[in-house]
């Protein structure tokens, strides 16, 4: 049984090209065999059955898209730093609401300028490999 690994036991550490690499490779092969073949297969099998109307076709269109889930998570979670597979732990989740002004221009050339507020998704992880924090912001569009 694996144990869990307590986030503040993660040590920084530097990661060479080479181990960036052979890591960027795995990612690569990982990311077409658990998240690209299935993601166009079940497009695939979705299409075949509208057309078809075959039940049986939906067995194995909820094994794909059961491959397809972990294969989705997993890629969410590669590193940007080490490039590796799977290596992120999430810590913080927050919703930011940021202001911007943009300016238009109307139909008789005047310029306004006006307040836009942006819902931005910012998610803090750390990864396990080389041990850095990194931040991704999403912006949401509900």
């Amino acid at each position: 049984m694996k144990k869990a690994i307590s986030i503040n036991k993660i040590k920084e550490r530097n990661v060479g090209e080479k181990e960036k690499q052979l890591n960027e490779k795995k990612s690569k092969i990982n990311k077409l065999i658990m998240y690209t073949i299935p993601l166009s297969t079940i497009i695939l099998l979705g299409i075949i059955y509208i057309f078809t109307n075959n039940n049986y076709l939906l067995i194995p269109f909820g094994i794909i898209f059961f491959i397809f889930l972990f294969g989705w998570d997993a890629n969410q979670r590669t590193c940007s730093e080490c490039k590796k597979w799977n290596s992120l732990v999430w810590i913080d989740n927050k919703i930011i609401l940021r202001t911007t002004k943009k300016q238009k221009t109307n139909a008789f050339g005047k310029r306004t300028t006006k307040n836009v507020k942006e819902k931005v998704s910012q998610h803090i992880g750390k990864c396990t490999n080389c041990g850095k924090e990194i931040t991704i912001e999403k912006n949401r569009k509900i």
